[in-house]
Formats: C-alpha cells, sequence, structure tokens
C-alpha cells in the first residue's frame, strides 16, 4: 500500500484532535491486542478512525509527537489484526501517512472503522464497545442486547437514484466542511473512504444528502425537514393555536441545525412569562438544553420516514417531535445510560465539522437536562409516541408550587388560582387549590374577602 504525503499542519490537527466516543491515538509501539480492542469497540458502537503513530502528550509537545513506523512493512500486523484476528472481520479502510519533509518521524497508520451489522470479538474473546474516549469490554445481558441491537441497515446507506457524485462535487457545503477536514482529501477520496457514494454506480447515499445537499427534500424521497410553529396555547395543540403558518427549514444538516436554533430562539423571546414579582418577560431557556435536543432529533431520526422533524413553542413549554422511535434495544430507561445511533455517518462525519454542533457524542441528552436543571427549569421529559421520539422541555421552575406562591405574595398583595398556575405549571385549578389549602393550613395565606368564583384570591396572612 502507497504512503501518502502530509503536511505539518495537518499533521498537527491529527495529534491536537481531543480521544472521543469517534476518534482514539496510539503510539506505534502498541501490539496487535490494542489494535483488536480499538476496531472491535468502534464497530460494535458507532464506527470511528483511530491512528498508530502519534505518542502520549506527557512524552511531548507539538508535531515532536508523531513517531511512526519505519516502514510499511512493520505495520502489516495492523491488517492481520482487522482481517485475521477480529472475528468476524470488521469493515476498516486504511491509510498510510507521512509528513512532508519529516520523513525521519515515520509513517503513522490511520484507519477508519465502520459500524457494522455484526457483533465483533476479539481473538481473546472479548467484546467491547466504545464508551466516550475509552473501550470497555461487556458481558453477558449487554452482548445479548448488543446483538438484538444489530442486523438492521441504516436507511442513510440507501442509495439515491437522482442525485450522483457530479452533483454532490458542487455542493457549497461540501467544500466548506473540507476546508477543515484533516488530513486533506478531494471529493473522490473523500467520498470513497467515508463510503458516501457507491464505488459501482457514483451514487450519492441518503448520508451524503442530508449532510451536503442545498435542498435535500428534492433528492432523498422523504421529507426530511424542520417544521416550526407557534401554539398560542398551554394545553394540547389545534389548528386555531397556531400563530401563523409553520416555517420550515432544509438545506445541510449542519445549516439546518443552526437556522432552527435562530428561528427558535426568536419565537421563544416573543413569548411572555409572569415573572414572581407580577411582572412580564420575554420567555428565557438554556441555549445548550434547546440546542441539544434539536441536535439529537437531526441526527438520531429515521430517515425512512416521509416527515419532518416539528418543533412546536407553546405558551409553557417547547416540544421537538422527530420521525422514529428509540433505535435498537434502546428504552426511555437506558436513555442516560447506554448509547445508540440510527445514523452512524451522520453522527460521525457532522463531528468532523471545525465547530462541530454535536461536541460531546453521547452526552446530548444529560447536557440538556443539566442546564435546565442549572436554570433552575424543570428537567426535559422524554417518550415515544407511536413512531415518533418527543422531547419536551417544559418552561416551569424547580421550586415546590408552595414555594413560588409565597415568593410572588412576597412582591404582590394578591394572588389568584390562574397567576399560581401560570407560575408553578399546574394545569388543574382543583390542583392548585390544594396548594393554597395546605398554605392556609399552616397559617400563611388567607383568602381576600368579598372575592368568589373567578375572582376570587388569596393574600398573606
Amino acid at each position: 500500500m502507497e504512503k501518502r504525503k502530509i503536511s505539518e499542519e495537518e499533521a498537527l490537527a491529527l495529534i491536537v484532535r481531543d480521544e472521543s466516543h469517534l476518534w482514539d491515538q496510539k503510539s506505534a509501539r502498541s501490539g496487535g491486542t490494542v489494535v483488536e480492542k480499538i476496531a472491535v469497540a468502534l464497530a460494535n458502537s458507532d464506527g470511528g478512525e483511530f491512528i498508530l503513530g502519534i505518542e502520549d502528550a506527557r512524552s511531548g509537545s507539538g508535531i515532536l509527537r508523531w513517531s511512526g513506523f519505519a516502514s510499511i512493512e512493520e505495520a502489516n500486523f495492523i491488517h492481520q489484526a482487522l482481517a485475521g484476528d477480529i472475528h468476524p472481520p470488521v469493515p476498516y479502510s486504511y491509510e498510510n501517512l507521512e509528513i512532508e519533509g519529516r520523513g525521519s518521524q515515520g509513517i503513522a497508520c490511520l484507519v477508519r472503522v465502520e459500524k457494522s451489522v455484526d457483533v465483533h470479538f476479539t481473538s481473546g474473546k472479548k467484546c467491547l464497545v466504545r464508551r466516550g474516549a475509552s473501550s470497555r469490554e461487556i458481558s453477558g445481558q449487554a452482548i445479548t442486547d448488543l446483538q438484538l441491537s444489530k442486523g438492521t441497515k441504516s436507511y442513510e446507506d440507501q442509495q439515491l437514484a437522482d442525485y450522483d457524485v457530479v452533483e454532490l462535487a458542487d455542493e457549497p457545503e461540501l467544500h466548506f466542511f473540507l476546508k477543515s477536514y484533516s488530513p486533506r482529501a478531494d471529493v473522490e477520496g473523500f467520498t470513497r473512504r467515508e463510503r458516501i457514494v457507491d464505488r459501482a454506480s457514483g451514487q450519492c447515499r441518503v448520508a451524503a444528502a442530508v449532510l451536503f445537499s442545498e435542498y435535500p427534500s428534492s433528492v432523498v424521497p422523504k421529507r426530511c425537514a424542520v417544521k416550526i410553529a407557534r401554539y398560542n396555547t398551554a394545553g394540547a395543540p389545534r389548528r386555531e393555536h397556531l400563530n401563523s403558518p409553520p416555517m420550515t427549514i432544509e438545506g445541510p444538516a449542519r445549516k439546518v441545525i443552526e437556522r432552527t436554533l435562530e428561528e427558535a430562539a426568536k419565537i421563544i423571546q416573543s413569548v411572555s412569562v409572569l415573572q414572581l414579582d407580577g411582572s412580564l418577560e420575554p420567555m428565557k431557556y438554556p441555549p445548550e438544553a434547546l440546542k441539544e435536543i434539536v441536535v439529537n432529533a437531526i441526527i438520531h431520526r429515521d430517515y425512512n420516514i416521509s416527515d419532518d422533524v416539528h418543533v412546536s413553542i407553546f405558551d409553557n413549554r417547547v416540544e421537538v417531535k422527530s420521525p422514529g422511535g428509540l433505535p435498537g434495544q434502546m428504552t426511555l430507561e437506558l436513555l442516560f445510560k447506554e448509547r445508540a445511533s440510527r445514523n452512524p455517518k451522520i453522527l460521525r462525519l457532522l463531528n468532523r465539522y471545525e465547530n462541530p454542533p454535536n461536541q460531546d457524542i453521547g452526552e446530548g441528552l444529560k447536557t440538556a437536562r443539566e442546564k435546565m436543571t442549572e436554570a433552575k427549569l424543570r428537567e426535559p421529559k422524554f417518550s415515544v409516541e407511536g413512531n415518533y421520539f418527543l422531547a419536551v422541555l417544559p418552561h416551569e421552575r424547580l421550586a415546590r408550587p408552595e414555594e413560588l406562591v409565597m415568593e410572588y405574595l412576597a412582591s404582590n398583595i394578591e394572588i389568584t388560582n390562574k397567576i399560581a398556575r401560570e407560575l408553578t405549571g399546574i394545569r388543574s385549578e382543583n390542583t392548585m387549590k390544594e396548594v393554597f389549602y395546605s398554605l392556609r393550613d399552616v397559617k400563611k395565606i388567607e383568602r381576600v374577602p368579598g372575592k368568589n368564583g373567578n375572582l376570587a384570591a388569596w393574600r398573606l396572612v
């Protein structure tokens, strides 16, 4: 196999790239056992890349960490591990890289491993999966669960009859992406290595259109845009609640994510929310929470279902509904413990942008939950409704209803059932009355004399 010369800049980009769910780097002194473990873990998870020929940061800095093999033949054990020792062999591609003008620093071997429909084991009969930046061994029921989640080919690999590599090569988004892609590659080399184009026919796969096409809905035979709607209600949405016709956003996945977040933020800020001092202020969400929910929907939706991702903004919540239930054997109970990807190519290549929208792979929903809690809002709610995954960001304060009532009355003369429900997120009038009664029983509040029925109100004792 030939070696390819790369610039110092490209080499440094590989050296400083942080290890992650999709990327690992090891010394050229690592043996076949290390190669087996990383490759098995990647193939059993979402695929990814690793390189042999870069020393640990503790051994040096910068370009001096590049310390590869003296010859291509010295790295033959990598092929043996990948194609001969792992059972069954993993799907992989391979490059030998040498820094221009620094041949004495040796050849580093860059390996790309695809997500596989099989469950793979090392020669030592160990089964591993990728967890963050490490490869973890699993056993027993975990292997059974992994086997059950395999075997289904993703729709992102489906060939498109009316979209070929010639059209893809003209897409501005692809050229924007390749500007920061390292090591550098032309369109042909990139599409071949990443397998987003069929080699024999030159036809693009769905992943290529979703990631790079300016008009993916025109080439993918399924609806794949985002629709944003504002409903003037805190209850179930009906047509008469629509503030205006829903907005449609489509384009390359990166741009869709950016525009969706921009437009949703504008609409959210137009919604006024009652504050504890009685004033009205624009609704606010932690931007990281909304971002992670939207990114999760775009990456993990089922592109085989002809529907868009729906972002619905209500008076008291934001809902993001994405086509497709949970992938594989994922359940709501495992949502924050395990990882499963329906579209590993889209996941992996979005992560290769210079400023990727999915920076912390596998941590998105956790981040959304943490940021909502930090903002003193109730954590997101997740559910599966038919063939859709629903994420709800409630605009409800984390404090107990009794605390919110008392805090409001510290700045206001009285409080009604309607105002209290707006503050607490409680929808039932009777449930809200129980909160008032509990405060009355401990002599914190009392009814305002002369106000009954719809005018009934409470005040501090």
